[in-house]
């Protein structure tokens, strides 16, 4: 096997893990949906940089040791997961709970790009993710950049930005074209209904993974 071919075999499975964690539904894209189906396009724009900034920062502190802490430490990581699970059956129910109509929204307003970034810290998809690919995928880095843990790191998080940004674009864009489809008060109380109800069961689905 050639020097290229093995230099090349790491990056390309990160490169399909990264694009296979964002653009599969999870709490993340859903928000998105929502967000884009009840503000707009532009209103999601800073709700994506604090997704992708959140993702960023949990991939640079799982990379900086907080991943082997948690498989460490007995029941911490366990507790996380519970812990985001409750916030996120809490953020179904709010949107299953919502108004009917359009300016009674979900949400009250759109994330901030502060809020959308530690929204990370209580997803568990979130934290799966950046466990798995620096546990996974950074050793396969390693000698590619000279055994430099924070160059591989680096190297991680970018390529995470570079996928991520497309794909979960799609999703606010879904929810933006489907914004002039739920001005009356009935199929918006439906679409929250549905969103609330596909963010709990993501949010179960992923608790025992």
């Amino acid at each position: 096997m050639s020097p290229e071919s093995l230099s090349f075999a790491p990056w390309a499975a990160l490169t399909l893990f990264a694009f296979t964690m964002s653009i599969t539904p999870g709490p993340n894209n859903l928000i998105l949906t929502v967000t884009g189906a009840q503000f707009g396009l532009r209103a999601t724009v800073p709700v994506m940089a604090g997704i992708l900034a959140g993702m960023g920062l949990l991939i640079g502190l799982a990379g900086a040791g907080v991943a082997a802490l948690l498989l460490a430490v007995p029941g911490l990581e366990p507790t996380l997961r519970v812990l985001g699970l409750g916030y996120l059956l809490w953020l179904a129910w709010e949107l299953c709970a919502s108004g009917v109509r359009l300016d009674a929204r979900a949400i009250g307003r759109p994330l901030t790009t502060a809020e959308a970034m530690l929204f990370q810290f209580a997803n568990p998809k979130a934290w799966m993710m950046a466990i798995t690919a620096v546990t996974s995928f950074l050793p396969g880095l390693l000698p590619i950049t000279a055994g430099d843990q924070t160059l591989a790191t680096l190297a991680v998080i970018l390529c995470f930005l570079l996928i991520a940004g497309p794909c979960i674009a799609c999703w606010a864009v879904l929810g933006a074209a489907l914004q002039n489809q739920l001005q009356q008060g009935a199929r918006l109380r439906q679409f929250n209904t549905v969103m609330g109800l596909l963010l709990a069961i993501t949010a179960l689905g992923m608790i025992w993974v």
